[in-house]
């Protein structure tokens, strides 16, 4: 803009509307410096806005002036000026002769100078002294009009009324200045001033469609702005220097109007805001543009104005790109640059990528800050973390491609420096960062590992996460192990580190717990994890945990049984924790302690022991617990191996509760214990608690005859149990049972063994003491056929023999069945003698 008075020099064309002296006809263009009739557009346009009605009328007086600009008819780019006068000649009828004279100026000079219509007005040729000429073109000296000077005449007639009837003209209407009482109309040079000064709340580049006049005839015209003694129809009236005109129609033309007024509130004067309008020579426009005229009156404080609507929840990031490209972000203070950048990551969110590309090209540290204290003041930890996923993700999408560097140094913002309530979220937030991004850093592992509460949130979203993957948990492992010392770990850390296979030497039970505890279903969720790396191993460290959880969650134990199956070979310590989980929780895999009888190997089974001594020794819930897991079923050789151990170990306690539980297995009419299973120690102990010495002899002789023993040793087993000379009643029923289901025959070869050893109690006896009383039904008649079949066969014998028995035979009247089953008996007892 040059604002020197009279700095600029010009070329300007001219042409003359008018009549020769003592024509009748109507008028015609005179002469024009403009080549093929340029010139008539202008002039005709100007004719057409009507002609002096007479010369009484001292607002109307001439010359008149007006300023045009282009239109659908005329879009020639040219600034005109054409001045209506009379010189007192009259035409050939005798009415005035008026004259219409053009200055044509270029509009893109005129642009560049900025000049205005007051400067074009008092514009002069380069040299007075020549006579004027319309033929040619002349140089003009075209006065440049000040800021100052244009803003002085604004405050003389008001800023409102002045803003008003500038808003209407945004509005697409014709608005007439018609006086008012009070004030009269200034002459014509005033008049400009005032035109101008309407002008000046507008961009400069309005100009290229705005069209004024200082006053017009009584004929329909097109012109924009101009005095007039009243409003015609379709025209808006503003009384000058009156009060405020209407408002504008237009949504765009009543901002329009808002901002400035309210530009002009803030600012120190009107100059400022006229200078600024001045400079806004572009867009040009054949007709009014509301939006973009407000678009170039926001630039006069585009900054304030755009952070004042993004805090009112609107703005553009149209606007916020014109920020940028005007200030630079060291110019932006704290809370300017923080509205704008996280406008910005608001937008890019929400799929704006022009707003994206701009915090791209605009990121810096600052900005990054600004992004994390929007996180921490978003509220409440969910609120907050929500917001700072928000932020990384547009990071990670839109800047970092941009901006190396940027995910991480905002990622470390949020999980290292910002305070509460980030500490709440970091671990999550880190877990995210790798789940979601691919994103981990040194930085971020440090925190895991260094600071308790981060670490134990990472693992409660690791441990949460179905689809996890244990690629981070080894990094970390490796990472303290390098870096730090086994103590100095976290206790999860090192009971991670056993999970993918390290020693569990370092480890402890509360590394386990550590570890399980950080999720709700951690101890489920950390057994399955074990079971796929194939770490049967920690089970061990697990347990304590377990037992305590199992109580509420007895489910747990089949967790259990898939991490440390039955069927594959086991260390004895893990086949010990795992058996009497199982066992305690009922979801073992069969009655009794299965990976027990699997063992094979003396050094693993003592170490089944040793962990089951463990276990129980301080624990009178688990150990009885385990008893009865033990006597479950029938014990194999490991079972009995185990329970004599604990015998020998455990104190008096225990060996009660093993003899009572015994002695019910032996007496339970549902699923008895078999006492030839017992070894003998543990029955000792069952007679003794019991005092039942017959229970001693009994077992003894079930053992003889289930192991096949001789005869006599049968024999001298029931010599034993009678050394008064009688057998106790529950061995004489076990002898009877024998006798039942294996045959009198082995009862007559034990009773002859016992006539034989003759230590007290004759055998043949026996037969009496096993059928007194009736105690088993249908034995005496299975001794007594036995015995007549021995008798028959004899008597044979010695009739073969050519000896007479020694007595004559007792007929017995028997029947025909009874002989046949007689016969049976001695063919087998033949057999027998044969082999």
């Amino acid at each position: 803009m040059n604002e020197r008075l009279g700095a600029e020099r010009l070329t300007a064309h001219t042409a003359v509307l008018g009549k020769l002296p003592g024509r009748t006809m109507g008028y015609e263009v005179l002469r024009s410096s403009l080549p093929d009739g340029r010139a008539d557009a202008y002039l005709w346009r100007a004719a057409a806005a009507g002609a002096p009605g007479g010369h009484d009328d001292p607002d109307g007086a001439l010359p008149w002036r007006m300023f045009l600009g282009a239109t659908e008819a005329v879009p020639d780019p040219g600034c005109a000026r054409v001045e209506i006068s009379w010189d007192g000649t009259s035409d050939g009828t005798g009415a005035p002769s008026y004259t219409w004279r053009l200055t044509l100026l270029d509009r893109t000079l005129t642009q560049r100078a900025a000049l205005t219509w007051s400067g074009i007005d008092r514009a002069r040729p380069e040299h007075p002294q020549d006579p004027p000429s319309d033929d040619a073109p002349t140089t003009l000296t075209v006065p440049g009009t000040s800021p100052d000077e244009l803003a002085a005449v604004i405050d003389d007639l008001g800023f409102v009324w002045v803003s008003g009837v500038a808003a209407l003209l945004l509005d697409d209407r014709q608005v007439a200045l018609v006086p008012g009482p009070g004030r009269p109309l200034p002459d014509g040079a005033e008049r400009v001033r005032v035109l101008d000064a309407v002008c000046a709340l507008l961009p400069y580049a309005c100009r290229a469609w705005l069209s004024a006049a200082t006053w017009t005839g009584e004929a329909e015209h097109d012109l924009r702005l101009f005095f007039a003694s009243a409003a015609r129809a379709g025209q808006t009236a503003a009384v000058f220097g009156g009060a405020p005109p209407q408002q504008p129609r237009d949504a765009a033309a009543g901002a329009y109007l808002q901002d400035l007024q309210r530009l002009r509130a803030k600012t120190p004067d009107t100059a400022t805001l006229v200078a600024h309008l001045l400079t806004a020579t572009e867009p040009v426009t054949a007709a009014p543009d509301p939006r973009a005229a407000l678009d170039v009156l926001r630039e006069a404080d585009l900054l304030d104005l755009v952070v004042e609507e993004i805090r009112s929840g609107a703005g553009r990031p149209a606007d916020v790109a014109r920020v940028l490209d005007r200030h630079p972000l060291a110019s932006l203070d704290d809370p300017q640059l923080e509205a704008l950048s996280v406008y910005l990551a608001r937008e890019a969110r929400g799929g704006n990528a022009s707003a994206g590309r701009l915090l791209a090209a605009h990121w810096s540290g600052r900005v990054c800050s600004f992004l994390a204290r929007d996180v921490l003041a978003s509220g409440a930890p969910a609120q907050s973390f929500k917001r700072a996923e928000e932020h990384l993700d547009v990071v990670h999408k839109a800047v970092e491609a941009r901006r190396t560097g940027s995910f991480d140094e905002l990622f470390h913002a949020l999980v290292e420096v910002a305070p509460e309530p980030t500490r709440d979220w970091a671990g999550s937030l880190i877990y995210m960062a790798e789940n979601l991004w691919g994103r981990s850093t040194y930085r971020a592992d440090h925190l895991l590992v260094c600071e308790p509460a981060v670490g134990k949130t990472w693992l409660r979203y690791l441990l949460k996460d179905k689809k996890r993957s244990l690629g981070p948990l080894e990094r970390l492992v490796n990472r303290a192990r390098t870096e730090m010392s086994t103590d100095a770990t976290p206790g999860w850390l090192r009971f991670g580190a056993v999970l993918l296979g390290a020693s569990p030497a370092g480890a402890t039970a509360t590394d386990a717990a550590d570890f399980a505890e950080a999720f709700e279903d951690g101890w489920r969720t950390t057994l399955e994890i074990a079971r796929l790396q194939g770490r049967p191993n920690v089970l061990g460290l697990m347990w304590p945990g377990l037992w305590r959880v199992a109580r509420t969650e007895r489910d747990l134990g089949d967790a259990v049984g898939r991490l440390v199956p039955v069927d594959e070979p086991l260390p004895g310590a893990v086949a010990a924790d795992a058996d009497l989980f199982c066992a305690v929780t009922r979801t073992a895999a069969g009655p009794g302690m299965p990976r027990l009888e699997r063992l094979a190997a003396e050094a693993e089974l003592r170490a089944y022991t040793t962990r089951l001594l463990d276990r129980i020794d301080s624990d009178g819930e688990l150990r009885s617990l385990a008893l009865n897991a033990l006597l479950q079923g029938t014990p194999g050789p490991n079972g009995w191996w185990v329970t004599g151990q604990l015998t020998r170990t455990l104190h008096d306690g225990f060996r009660y509760e093993l003899c009572e539980r015994l002695y019910h297995r032996l007496n339970d009419p549902g699923r008895p214990l078999d006492d030839r299973d017992v070894p003998d120690y543990l029955m000792e102990l069952v007679v003794q608690r019991y005092n039942m010495p017959w229970l001693r002899s009994v077992q003894a002789f079930r053992k003889a005859v289930r192991d096949t023993e001789p005869y006599e040793e049968v024999a001298r087993v029931l010599l034993a149990a009678a050394p008064d000379g009688r057998l106790p009643a529950q061995l004489l029923d076990a002898v009877a049972a024998w006798t039942v289901t294996q045959g009198p025959y082995g009862l007559e070869q034990v009773a002859h063994y016992m006539d034989g050893l003759a230590l007290g109690l004759p055998g043949v006896q026996m037969y009496g003491f096993l059928v007194r009383g009736d105690r088993h039904e249908g034995l005496r008649e299975l001794l007594a056929d036995y015995s007549r079949d021995l008798q028959t066969w004899h008597a044979t014998v010695l009739t073969q023999l050519g000896r007479a028995p020694d007595a004559p035979q007792v007929a017995v009247d028997r029947t025909e069945d009874e002989r046949r089953n007689g016969r049976r008996g001695l063919g087998r007892l033949l057999s027998r003698r044969n082999r």
